[in-house]
């Protein structure tokens, strides 16, 4: 069960939104927020005066530790009894996230993503997108176009590996919190033969079958999409599955299925406008 959860916060209003979707998650599992603020202090070239350097870092600090607390009361009233922690920690910013997660028993790290275009998507990346490229925890990104509802349907997008069923556990979970449904969908490429098509389809309905015998418990729909093109797909799944939550397994990958691997999820992680939640492969 899903306990403790981290929040990294720029005090945006996508992280805000963030933050807004991991206390629904916690007071539903009698949980622990934990908002973290990362920042770094000012370096001695900037102030020639060591104290006076000392001073204004320690300003710095305790002004945004007041801004961490101000965040965390702002809702302390909508959740009464729910456990809201503050942390104030130092950049480098993904190793840090990572470093505190693993150190601290956090179960899942919630964080805002904003969307870009063009160069700036292809060379600067989000912080969110680094750490789901490395985190060994669950990442739930929220984008900054998605305002909180309570949701009904999560789906998870598969390729038939092994790897899928350790995702469905922790999607299943998150669904019961809110008495959602969950819904597999594979996307098939649209270029293929009526008869590979067919074998595809019949592939399918073996792996539904099989999840469905092994997760007895856990309701599902199952969904084969034909298309010609899976980033494009995946943008618009919504049309062919109107869902609240995508999850994708994170596999381990050599360095050019990495490559792309990292290409994709930080494509998603720019244009969904839907949380995305990635679940990295233990094996």
């Amino acid at each position: 069960m899903l306990k403790r959860f981290l929040v990294p916060t720029d005090f945006s209003p996508t992280s805000e939104r963030a933050f807004r979707y991991a206390l629904e998650l916690a007071s539903r599992t009698g949980g622990t927020v934990v908002l973290y603020h990362l920042y770094s202090p000012v370096e001695s070239g900037y102030i020639d005066n060591m104290t006076k350097l000392s001073a204004y870092n320690q300003q710095m600090e305790a002004d945004l530790v007041k801004e961490l607390n101000r965040l965390a009361d702002k809702y302390k009233g909508n959740y009464p009894g729910l456990n809201i922690s503050t942390v104030l920690g130092r950049s480098p910013v993904v190793n840090n996230i990572l470093g505190f997660a693993e150190h601290n028993a956090i179960d899942m790290i919630v964080m805002g993503t904003q969307g870009a275009s063009g160069l700036k998507k292809a060379l600067v990346g989000t912080i969110a997108s680094r750490v789901i490229e490395k985190s060994d925890l669950p990442v739930l990104m929220i984008p900054e176009r998605y305002e909180w509802k309570l949701p009904k349907t999560l789906v998870l997008a598969t390729d038939y590996q092994a790897a899928d069923k350790l995702a469905l556990p922790l999607l299943s979970g998150i669904a019961n919190l809110f008495d959602a449904s969950v819904t597999v969908t594979r996307l098939m490429d649209g270029h293929i033969t009526p008869d590979d098509a067919r074998l595809e389809q019949e592939r399918f309905d073996a792996y539904a079958a099989r999840l469905q015998e092994e997760f007895a418990d856990q309701p599902m729909e199952f969904k084969l999409i034909r298309t010609s093109s899976i980033v494009d797909a995946m943008e618009r799944l919504d049309d062919d599955i109107p869902y609240d939550l995508l999850a994708l397994v994170r596999r381990k990958k050599n360095f050019l299925q990495k490559f792309l691997f990292e290409s994709f999820t930080r494509h998603m992680a720019y244009l969904t406008n839907h949380p995305f939640l990635m679940v990295p492969d233990s094996e």
